[in-house]
């Protein structure tokens, strides 16, 4: 059987369905990053030590939106959740199989908005919040 890409994902905030820019979705799972340093022995005498770096452990979705009228509304909302909004990613099987959710609890809508007010204009989202939960 063929493998199939994550690449026609549904995404919900606070169970409504969004409509966003085709192609313009990523995220971070939380996961976090490893700090690796070297402890020193003296002359070339070196270990590795490894530490997980909890600061990281958050998750991170990004995408884009068309500038709709009744966007501004939904941003104003969106922002005043603060650690409250609930993000889901939902790709459904095309030809069968499982589908895939991930999903985003107690997130913010963390960066400055910038509405680019054109004919194909768009709105960069950044959200964070606990790590990623697949079901």
């Amino acid at each position: 059987m063929a493998l199939r890409s994550l690449s026609v994902p549904a995404v919900t905030i606070n169970n409504e369905l969004i409509k966003i820019v085709p192609n313009s979705l990523t995220y971070d799972g939380g996961e976090g990053e490893t700090n690796v340093r070297a402890a020193s022995g003296g002359g070339r005498s070196s270990e590795a030590v490894h530490s997980a770096n909890a600061e990281t452990f958050l998750g991170k979705v990004m995408f884009e939106m068309f500038l709709t009228p009744d966007l501004d509304n939904k941003i104003a909302l969106w922002k005043e959740n603060v650690g409250s909004n609930s993000i889901q990613i939902v790709q459904r099987p095309l030809g069968g199989g499982d589908a895939v959710t991930l999903s985003f609890d107690g997130s913010s809508l963390m960066n400055p908005i910038e509405r680019a007010a054109s004919s194909d204009g768009t709105v960069s989202l950044e959200w964070t919040g606990e790590p990623m939960s697949i079901q």
